[in-house]
């Protein structure tokens, strides 16, 4: 069984892709092995890190409200229950050329890296180029009282950790 101790979580963020279409129809079809992520929403990689364990986590208590390991990363980005909302918000679309791709192996991270037809940069390094913070409070329903007394990261993992018992 997968569990985030045998992962090996691996952030790939790719710019100037030319075939997102093809990549987003492999992952569909569970054909690649990777979660696409729009980098609009990610302000920092813990956020996506804080996903991958949820979903780690939920594939080892059997406990995927998705299909798959993948999907529920993408799905743990967001602060609703609703999965078609998640996935279509903080998922890859056909039309984006950046996307923020999560690996579990790092023959995950080759096979992926094979496939994608795209510039490889370093997620460390980036601010991604693209992140709204205004977007994320909406998205997030994070009020200005609520960044006064921790930063808009705080205020996400706290969303994101906390979707499923609090209603």
């Amino acid at each position: 069984m997968l569990s985030f101790k045998e992962c090996e979580p691996k952030l790939l963020l790719f710019k100037n892709v030319t075939n997102t279409g093809e990549i987003r129809e492999k992952i569909m079809k569970a054909n690649l092995p990777c979660a696409a992520i729009n980098p609009r929403y990610v302000l920092d990689t813990f956020q996506v890190l804080v996903a991958t364990q949820l979903a780690v986590m939920g594939h080892q208590n059997k406990a995927l409200r998705t299909h798959s390991v993948f999907s529920e990363i993408v799905y743990n980005m967001s602060p609703t229950r609703k999965i078609s909302d998640s996935l279509k918000i903080f998922g890859m679309s056909d039309k984006d050329t950046t996307f923020l791709c999560v690996v579990l192996s790092k023959e995950d991270m080759e096979l992926v890296c094979s496939q994608v037809k795209g510039e490889l940069a370093n997620p460390a390094e980036s601010d991604f180029g693209m992140c709204d913070e205004e977007e994320l409070r909406k998205i997030y329903k994070i009020k200005e009282a609520e960044v006064k007394t921790a930063s808009l990261l705080d205020s996400i993992i706290n969303k994101i950790s906390t979707k499923e018992i609090v209603t």
